[in-house]
């Protein structure tokens, strides 16, 4: 056999490696955020177990794309109906291509949208919407899983059917990782947002919290031995007041704005060079999505250094107990029992396992509450305020 052959698939195996190569370097920049972001998926070969926790996390699952039907089964939603009134209600029907909202009005279809995009961990309930082009649209309903029943989106009208509410990229920007979003001038000479769909990174992604990791992940692939992170934010590193920074931007409310897209915002940022961003000032702030005020609020924070780490794991995949958070309570402060003389004998026998009850009582959101079917009654959205602080109210209670 002579050199020709073996030159010949030498050639073709080259050829084929230069095509796995470029192929190789394409898949890592097609990130939408830009070359310096290697993508969540790069991250699950050195961090597989923490990768498979935060894969049910409430953080990662605070949207997902419904773009199959396996997808969607797995939120486990029924069909059903929300009736407005004896004329007007929507139904909720599974037909070849997905599920679907529809507006019936005196027992004939008016319209009919199909859910692509899910928002909310499912905690409390869901929120959906459907793409109108390149615009995202809020739908009529909502689904409320801890009652297992439709109801009508909060904010929206309590006696009729309602496709109208465009999705603008704040919500985007704490219920996903990215969307690419131009401002598009309409014949009304109004400005609307619009969305690349190809762009949008559903949840909460690794590297939202981290930064970019391009640089990290290429050098750790080409260094597997080295086990010190580099080319990394270490987020325990960051001082107590850029770990709140970090999850402000998210749970400090909807209100501040930013001319740069807060998708960028990365650690060690600060939260006081977004404008109308303001700090707690003694105001009475909602109990939904005002977490860093509130905790700024507290002794515990002003004097203790108390974060929202020092509470949270946000890479775990199931909520910690009321008697886990009391042990982080009970870590800083080991002399509760002198400094509850004044409760009640049926009170101090859970002072050991129940801290959060007190200190952070649940209250009613006046911003969020959810229509039930035929009726205009509402079922409340209740939370743990985050302001640590001694409730004379509730003592010897």
């Amino acid at each position: 056999m002579g050199t020709r052959p073996y030159m010949f698939v030498l050639l073709v195996l080259t050829a084929f490696v230069a095509v796995v190569v470029q192929c190789s370097q394409l898949e890592k920049k097609k990130d939408p955020r830009g070359t310096a972001y290697a993508g969540s998926t790069a991250c699950v070969s050195c961090h597989r177990d923490i990768a498979h926790s935060f894969a049910h996390n409430a953080h990662f699952n605070t949207s997902r794309l419904l773009e199959t039907a396996a997808s969607i089964d797995s939120l486990h939603l029924p069909e059903g109906q929300f009736i407005f009134n004896e004329h007007t209600k929507v139904g909720i029907e599974r037909r070849g291509d997905g599920l679907y909202q529809i507006a019936y009005v005196n027992g004939k279809e008016v319209k009919a949208e199909r859910i692509d995009v899910s928002f909310g961990s499912g905690k409390v309930a869901y929120t959906f919407a459907f793409w109108y082009d390149h615009k995202l649209v809020q739908m009529p309903l909502n689904y409320h899983t801890g009652e297992q029943q439709w109801v009508n989106s909060p904010g929206y009208p309590s006696d009729q059917i309602y496709f109208g509410r465009y999705i603008i990229a704040r919500c985007l920007e704490c219920h996903g990782s990215f969307a690419d979003k131009r401002l598009v001038k309409t014949e009304q000479f109004t400005v609307e947002e619009e969305f690349d769909k190809a762009s949008l990174i559903a949840g909460i992604d690794c590297e939202r919290c981290h930064g970019p990791a391009a640089q990290h992940v290429a050098f750790h692939e080409e260094n597997p031995k080295e086990k010190q992170p580099k080319y990394i934010a270490s987020y325990q590193a960051l001082s107590v007041n850029r770990k709140m920074d970090m999850c402000g931007i998210c749970h400090s409310g909807i209100e501040f704005q930013s001319l740069d897209p807060i998708f960028y915002f990365k650690p060690g940022d600060t939260l006081r060079s977004l404008p109308q961003f303001s700090d707690y000032m003694g105001e009475d702030p909602d109990v939904h999505g005002k977490q860093v005020q509130l905790l700024k609020a507290s002794k515990c924070y002003k004097i203790g250094k108390l974060d929202c780490t020092s509470c949270h794991d946000i890479h775990q995949d199931k909520k910690s107990s009321l008697q886990a958070y009391t042990q982080q309570c009970i870590s800083c402060h080991q002399d509760f029992n002198s400094l509850h003389t004044n409760l009640s004998p049926k009170n101090k026998a859970s002072l050991a396992d129940n801290c959060i009850d007190c200190h952070m009582p649940i209250k009613e959101s006046r911003d969020i509450g959810f229509q039930k079917s035929g009726t205009k009654e509402k079922i409340p959205y209740w939370q743990h305020t985050h302001r640590i602080a001694v409730y004379r109210e509730l003592v010897g209670n």
